[in-house]
């Protein structure tokens, strides 16, 4: 019988030139090599993906943040069709959700996904100035224990709306200078004084807005260091001066309590007539002595 190839597909398996009876049981033994590497394959549990949330009267930055969501989430869920259009309609709270039916005059389930996007643009983004974004942009600064990167991508989404871009005259093409606004407000608008003057002062004074990312937190890291760094040395040093006192404490309390012993008389117990006491005083424990005598 001619030789016979594993009917998996992409395996090179093949028998020998053998009897019929032969090749059969050669590829049921075969089959189990692929039998138990199907088995050993588990499929990881994963969460069910979120469809993202929109809502009326938002900024231009949430507009942006919610498209790229709702690409991931077709990307995960590989919805398409009618079915994407009511996924979509679906991420709209309940009051655009009865804006954008109202404004179309019906459902809007048979439209495409641009059409419905471009619906629910026009009621879920409130247009903004550009030369206020702009100044809001100047006017923000690092909040305390903001690492830089949080700060920076405050600031990127803000500037998302600022239109940065300026139209080339000699290509005619838009040019984009938003990194170098962004490095700009960034330096000004770092909350450590003493970073912000190391940044000024650097040789390089062409970083581009990550080598500034970078800098800054190259420097916020030795900070914390340095500080926790002193808080130990501090702690340690408290620690050291509490014990000292404590010592010395302790060594008065011993000294007058010894003091206190010698003052003390052998017989009465009394202070004031001990062995430190002056000869004219220690008369009296010789009284005491007598009397200790008499009782014996």
């Amino acid at each position: 019988m001619p030789a016979v190839k594993c009917p998996v597909p992409d395996c090179q398996y093949e028998t020998d030139d053998l009897d019929a009876v032969v090749v059969a049981a050669l590829l049921t033994t075969h089959a189990t090599v692929h039998s138990a590497a199907a088995g050993a394959i588990v499929s990881a549990k994963v969460e069910k993906v979120k469809r993202p949330t929109v809502a009326s009267a938002g900024s231009s930055e949430d507009w942006r943040y919610f498209v790229s969501r709702w690409k991931d989430y077709i990307q995960a869920t590989k919805v398409s069709g009618k079915d994407l259009v009511i996924q979509l309609l679906e991420c709209c709270d309940e009051t655009l959700r009865r804006d954008i039916t109202r404004s179309a005059g019906g459902s809007l389930v048979d439209k495409s996904e641009q059409e419905v996007l471009a619906a629910m643009r026009t009621l879920a983004v409130r247009e903004e100035n550009t030369m206020v974004a702009r100044v809001s942009l100047h006017g923000m600064t690092q909040d305390r224990d903001e690492t830089v990167r949080s700060f920076g991508a405050r600031l990127r989404g803000q500037a998302s709306v600022c239109k940065f871009t300026l139209q080339c005259t000699g290509c005619e093409q838009n040019v984009d200078y938003t990194e170098a606004i962004l490095r700009d407000v960034l330096t000004r608008g770092l909350s450590d004084p003493d970073i912000q003057l190391d940044l000024l002062g650097d040789k390089n004074q062409d970083m581009t807005l990550e080598q500034v990312f970078k800098f800054v937190e190259t420097k916020e890291a030795g900070k914390r260091s340095a500080s926790r760094l002193l808080d130990s040395h501090g702690a340690e040093a408290a620690s050291s001066s509490y014990r000292r006192k404590r010592n010395a404490n302790v060594a008065k309390d011993t000294k007058k309590y010894d003091n206190n012993k010698v003052d003390l008389c052998g017989y009465c117990g009394k202070k004031g007539h001990g062995k430190s006491a002056p000869p004219k005083i220690r008369q009296k424990e010789m009284s005491c002595i007598r009397t200790h005598l008499q009782k014996l």
